[in-house]
């Protein structure tokens, strides 16, 4: 059964507005996501090679910002293919200065887009391993979906997708919800926000969109291995991992 479109300004044309009203306001580095940028980047890259990134794989990091996870993500993929995307344009124009400058001449091949709709600009089957890192931290669970359901068409099967969010068994994100709930709708969403969620609640969204929940990592566990060695260290925000069972 197909679902009625909504009337009024489109999620994205939202999204898309907020954030390049953040990278008019925010210098360099800092535009979305806390947290150190080399260091979350390397964390970010552990947790894939924890679920399996090798190589010769294709990987989608939705959101890219600028560029925080390629800067490690692209050396490790040797021989195989890293596509950026991100709702902000003038973010992505960063990302794609940053890795130009690190890596002249990249041996994996490196490909951006300009993502403004819940529509991957990729072909079916085509990716090993998505990740979202802090990107539906920032969405309301509907539009979230939205995303999911395009995300498994452009997945192989057995490919994963890895994000991470904000859930409120870490107290920290209880924090995050009660200076939320301090503002009325509009103070909420004239700027980006944080959208808390629960383990059951994203699974949950997940599964509607034809996801299998594989794997979770409580953000406040040392759970994550660093790729370079030493130990084990907290994520930050919680992660879960989801699978294409799908046949395709």
């Amino acid at each position: 059964m197909q679902r009625p479109v909504a009337s009024g300004p489109s999620n994205e044309s939202v999204y898309e507005t907020l954030y390049e009203r953040l990278a008019t306001q925010i210098a360099g580095d800092e535009v979305v996501g806390d947290g150190p940028f080399d260091l979350v980047g390397r964390r970010e890259l552990s947790v894939l090679v924890m679920e399996g990134l090798t190589p010769t794989d294709t990987l989608l990091d939705f959101g890219c910002g600028t560029g925080r996870l390629a800067l490690h993500a692209i050396p490790a993929l040797a021989s195989g293919h890293y596509i950026g995307t991100d709702i902000s344009k003038s973010i992505l124009a960063r990302a794609e200065h940053h890795i130009a400058l690190a890596f002249p001449n990249p041996s994996c091949r490196i490909s951006w887009f300009h993502q403004r709709t819940e529509q991957f600009p990729v072909p079916d089957a085509s990716v090993d391993m998505m990740c979202a890192f802090s990107v539906f931290t920032h969405m309301e669970h509907e539009d979230s979906f939205r995303y999911l359901e395009d995300a498994i068409r452009v997945l192989r099967p057995g490919g994963r997708l890895v994000l991470s969010c904000l859930s409120l068994d870490f107290p920290l994100a209880r924090e995050v919800f009660l200076a939320q709930a301090d503002a009325d709708f509009r103070t909420r969403w004239k700027q980006v926000r944080n959208v808390t969620t629960s383990r059951d609640l994203i699974s949950a969204v997940a599964n509607l969109a034809g996801w299998t929940s594989l794997r979770w990592y409580p953000g406040d566990e040392r759970n994550v291995r660093p790729v370079d060695g030493g130990e084990a260290v907290a994520f930050g925000q919680s992660i879960l991992v989801l699978q294409n069972d799908s046949k395709n």
